[in-house]
């Protein structure tokens, strides 16, 4: 059997992968909910603007719907879940501002000092489908030492679109089979496998609030599986062995 070729990138998915956004996003409501004097579940709250966000993300993915950014999708999802709990008595600037609390996530624990020490020996690179204003300011308000940002938007389509992770590679001069894909999420790396790229799961098991993890199915399809970024290098040395 030959020896897997030697991974020259990282890339990263954000959300969820590298960021905790159930737990910034819940406490942003929470802190809304709270100056607006407002009352809703926070827990559902989040669960539903993400469910949203993905049920549009697969729909553009799939050729079903013309592209919109990440932030616009959000706020469309948003809207539609204040008329859903029946609030009308926010104004447009302030739902506007709070739509960006995804601008304003917080990164596991791991993350940071994880991709700090893959720089070392790989160009890291985030490949997110979040729109690339938003990526900016997500990663400058918690310093993330990325290598490059890469998002959805310059192909005009998500994930798992192949058009993404070919499209990746070749900004990087690479071929797909010399990069790596890292998520949290296995519909991210089987389309990143179907264009050629090695894949890395990472667990993220309270990605969902209160110890609730995605149903990712069978592991064993994948490269690698990790509990934290901190483990991906000395995975990866296991795996280019053979």
């Amino acid at each position: 059997m030959d020896k897997p070729m030697k991974i020259k990138a990282i890339f990263f998915d954000v959300f969820g992968t590298v960021f905790d956004w159930h737990k910034s996003i819940h406490d942003e409501a929470k802190k809304f909910s709270i100056e607006n004097k407002i009352t809703f579940d926070e827990f559902y709250f989040t669960d539903r603007w993400r469910e949203g966000f993905r049920n549009l993300q697969s729909k553009v993915a799939s050729g079903n719907r013309n592209y919109l950014s990440m932030d616009d999708i959000h706020f469309e999802v948003l809207m539609e879940l204040f008329d859903e709990l029946k609030i009308d008595s926010i104004s447009q600037d302030k739902l506007v501002e709070f739509n960006k609390s995804w601008h304003r996530l917080s990164p596991w624990l791991d993350s940071i000092p994880g991709l700090i020490e893959l720089k070392n020996n790989f160009f890291v690179s985030a490949l997110s489908n979040g729109n690339l204003s938003m990526l900016i300011r997500l990663s400058k308000n918690s310093n993330m030492p990325w290598d490059s940002i890469i998002s959805t938007e310059f192909f005009g389509t998500y994930k798992p679109d192949p058009k993404v992770y070919l499209g990746a590679a070749k900004l990087l001069e690479i071929k797909p089979g010399d990069s790596m894909m890292v998520a949290s999420h296995a519909y991210d790396l089987d389309g990143a496998k179907k264009a050629g790229m090695k894949t890395c799961y990472i667990h993220r098991p309270n990605e969902f609030g209160n110890g609730i993890s995605e149903n990712y199915g069978d592991l064993s399809r994948f490269d690698i599986v990790v509990e934290s970024i901190e483990e991906i290098e000395k995975k990866i040395k296991i795996y280019e062995r053979g």
